[in-house]
């Protein structure tokens, strides 16, 4: 009877050990760069690198996105009103009075059953005032999502914000990003934003996500 026990948790064993190893080889990780190796010259040397004035950056990283995710990033004119951090459809709002009320537009949205995720994605190199201007406009765009999670959502449709920063100069400049994430008042929501390099979310979110 010990011999067939065993036996069979021998064979449930096995069984286990395929499975796991079945997901492995179906989650095939695609190669990409951590940011702080994506310089400026490592930008002009890829082959998808035109003059930066295609959205080429932002193409390579929907293209990377769509094969981590295996789903259609869909493009939209949702953005964030910054006076009362609804997210309302508006492709064009410098043609009204209020323009400057409502933040970039975001960069793509994927619906899982009742969840929205929606992308937020940069691509930032070397130092200069440019630079630092781009990445305190996306600071305060991501705590407008923060501010947005506080008051609007709820646990029958959640809404998740990522935020893909790429180049060596969002690598360099993270911390911002981890001290408004961290901070006290949003860690009950703290969960449905990342903050990252298309590394990391290949890494971390695809599992916690999708």
């Amino acid at each position: 009877m010990n011999i067939i026990t065993n036996n069979h948790k021998y064979i449930s064993q096995i069984t286990t050990v395929q499975k796991y190893v079945r997901m492995i080889l179906q989650r095939k990780c695609i190669l990409i760069p951590q940011s702080c190796f994506q310089t400026k010259e490592w930008r002009k040397a890829r082959t998808w690198y035109k003059n930066g004035k295609a959205n080429e950056c932002e193409k390579y990283q929907i293209d990377l996105i769509e094969k981590i995710t295996e789903t259609i990033l869909n493009k939209t004119p949702d953005r964030i009103n910054m006076e009362t951090y609804e997210i309302i459809s508006n492709k064009y709002p410098m043609k009204n009075s209020d323009g400057y009320e409502y933040s970039e537009n975001f960069d793509g949205l994927l619906i899982k059953n009742t969840n929205k995720y929606y992308f937020n994605l940069k691509f930032v190199c070397d130092k200069g005032g440019a630079q630092t201007r781009t990445l305190r406009e996306v600071y305060h765009f991501i705590k407008c999502q923060m501010e947005y999670l506080i008051k609007f959502n709820t646990n029958a449709n959640k809404t998740y914000f990522i935020n893909i920063l790429d180049g060596d100069e969002c690598y360099h400049n993270m911390e911002k990003f981890l001290y408004l994430l961290n901070k006290e008042i949003y860690t009950q929501i703290k969960k449905y934003v990342f903050i990252g390099s298309l590394y990391d979310f290949q890494k971390k979110m695809k599992v916690l996500l999708f």
